[in-house]
């Protein structure tokens, strides 16, 4: 469609592979080996390819913005959500042992991926063959961090709960999780391009404009 103008495609800082929880750009190497991951960098190429370069003699096409989102949470999705009464709290530090670094996780909040696709989509840049962005917040954090900052904010006790007998043995959902490697992605990126602003530059806004607006 020769009036297309943007196409935004949402990927995941999965793509990233394992950092051992040091920082990482737009410009780090890809070291995912999950099929998942593989699978979201083939199809950035093949987006990012479909934008012209400012370098080409073709002057006209779609600008392509790729997205790498941190784990996505808002209404029903975050563990104000999952949390209840009979939730143990986090009994350790982020630290763990042996002295290797705490397990990060990269987050956003739903409306701050509203407003980044808003501001690209409304952009007038230059064509340069695609661009790529971290859509994530300010504050990487180990979930535990996050878990004790929404039963703060749920006012329930910070300390380790015992459990009875009775629900020790009741069944417990599983968590599933994908491992995709530890590291904390920066979003200078597309706040220096696109004047990107945050609701929740980290967790503890994210979840107090959760709790504040009751979703």
């Amino acid at each position: 469609d020769t009036n297309l103008q943007w196409v935004g495609y949402l990927s995941s800082t999965g793509v990233y592979g394992d950092y051992n929880g040091d920082w990482v750009t737009e410009e780090s190497e890809l070291r995912c080996v999950d099929a998942k991951s593989v699978a979201r960098v083939k199809a950035e190429k093949e987006w990012t390819a479909l934008e012209p370069s400012n370098e080409s003699s073709q002057k006209v096409g779609p600008r392509i913005d790729c997205f790498r989102c941190g784990g996505i949470y808002g209404p029903n999705r975050s563990p104000l959500f999952t949390i209840n009464k009979e939730t143990p709290s986090p009994s350790s530090p982020a630290a763990t042992e042996g002295g290797a670094p705490p397990k990060y996780v990269n987050r956003i909040l739903v409306d701050d991926i509203c407003g980044a696709l808003l501001l690209a989509a409304s952009s007038e840049r230059i064509l340069q063959g695609g661009r790529v962005f971290n859509l994530v917040d300010d504050e990487p954090a180990p979930r535990g961090d996050v878990v004790r900052e929404a039963r703060k904010l749920l006012g329930l006790d910070d300390t380790p709960s015992s459990q009875t007998k009775e629900e020790a043995g009741s069944p417990r959902r599983k968590r599933v999780t994908r491992n995709t490697g530890n590291k904390r992605c920066s979003n200078e990126r597309l706040k220096s391009e696109y004047g990107w602003q945050l609701t929740a530059p980290t967790y503890r806004e994210g979840l107090a404009y959760l709790v504040q607006n009751e979703l």
